[in-house]
């Protein structure tokens, strides 16, 4: 009997510590290059983030696994729900768009890459002397970044997990970047927002062609290491990575990459890529609906309280975004793919309450 307690008890341990404590944590300083500090230390609204720690506890925003929040440098939130821990590698789903931004912007401060001008089908001689269409010859790295290729594509109609949806259509195939080069053509390159992820599988290939290195050693290298990013993973499938979807980070990698662009370039003082770079990938490019923007895969929108935030969205309710005027970033991960949008809030209405919690929308 004395055995059986025992064995009780170890299960019960073991059971607790797959849970998270739900109360307000201060982060831990891991020497990761993340400074800490509090919500009190940083004149943050700690009863109104009592009450939305409270919300997703309570799962009223579905399935959420960590929620990492940077002001004025520090990291002053760090929770994880629903049995997630900090070491755990989140899937980044299209969050990971955003990466090619970035990347093509130092390949072009190398001298890799003249400018966002050139033309996608430079890389691919290939194809170019074999490929009819006028349109898609004026295709360039700038349309490929802002989601205005002009290629036909749709895989918003159908559910993502439908088989006719062109997005899984295309991750069936055996060679990604064929399947996406040959597409047809719909519109002009540069009039019109489609998002369309075979652009993201094919800015990686421009990069591994322009570099000679395929997109996660040229992210090791230039990205990765100078962050402190140790840990990482990359859905690869016949040597084309999935650029538009497929890497794994943790979360507090996810807020340094995030606090990267707030800090236009610069991880502890030293530039990974040049400001006027990041104001470039910020700038609007063309409007998606009022008050969306397109940038260069981040997208822009006039908040209510009149500020101006840059997000990248991903399934399942990935979200980094930056906030300039209150000199904060967000990241949220989460997995609610399987959670009907009538059983959850919206995750717009926790970033709307966050932003509260600064002294400066009081």
């Amino acid at each position: 009997m004395k055995n059986l307690f025992t064995v009780l008890f170890i299960f019960l341990i073991l059971s607790c510590s797959n849970q998270n404590d739900c109360s307000y944590q201060k982060p831990i300083d891991l020497a990761d290059g993340l400074k800490v500090s509090t919500l009190e230390e940083q004149n943050l609204d700690k009863s109104l983030f009592d009450k939305i720690n409270n919300d997703l506890c309570g799962r009223k925003y579905g399935k959420i696994h960590s929620l990492l929040v940077i002001v004025n440098n520090c990291l002053v939130i760090e929770q994880y729900y629903n049995g997630w821990k900090r070491e755990q590698l989140h899937f980044l789903a299209s969050n990971t768009k955003s990466f090619n931004s970035i990347l093509i912007g130092i390949a072009i401060q190398q001298g890799k890459i003249k400018d966002v001008n050139q033309k996608m089908l430079n890389y691919f001689p290939e194809y170019e002397k074999n490929e009819k269409d006028s349109l898609k010859h004026k295709i360039t790295i700038k349309n490929l970044l802002t989601m205005t290729s002009g290629l036909k594509w749709d895989e918003q109609s159908l559910p993502q997990n439908d088989t006719n949806n062109m997005g899984n259509k295309i991750e069936q195939t055996d060679d990604w970047l064929k399947s996406c080069l040959v597409l047809p053509m719909d519109t002009n390159p540069g009039t019109k927002y489609v998002y369309c992820g075979p652009n993201d599988i094919i800015l990686s290939e421009i990069i591994r062609k322009a570099t000679g290195e395929n997109i996660a050693e040229f992210a090791e290298r230039n990205l990765f290491k100078p962050l402190g990013i140790k840990e990482y993973k990359w859905f690869v499938k016949n040597g084309v990575y999935d650029s538009g979807g497929g890497l794994r980070l943790k979360s507090r990698d996810i807020a340094k990459y995030g606090l990267l662009h707030l800090n236009k370039g610069k991880w502890r003082d030293s530039a990974i890529v040049s400001e006027n770079w990041i104001n470039e990938i910020f700038t609007p490019y063309i409007e998606i609906k009022n008050p969306f923007y397109s940038c260069y895969q981040w997208q822009m929108i006039k908040t209510e309280f009149g500020l101006n935030a840059w997000f990248i969205p991903g399934n399942g309710g990935q979200i980094i975004s930056i906030i300039p005027d209150l000199n904060m970033v967000v990241v949220i991960n989460a997995d609610n793919r399987n959670i009907p949008k009538n059983k959850r809030l919206p995750v717009e209405y926790l970033m709307n309450d966050l932003m509260k919690l600064h002294p400066k929308l009081k």
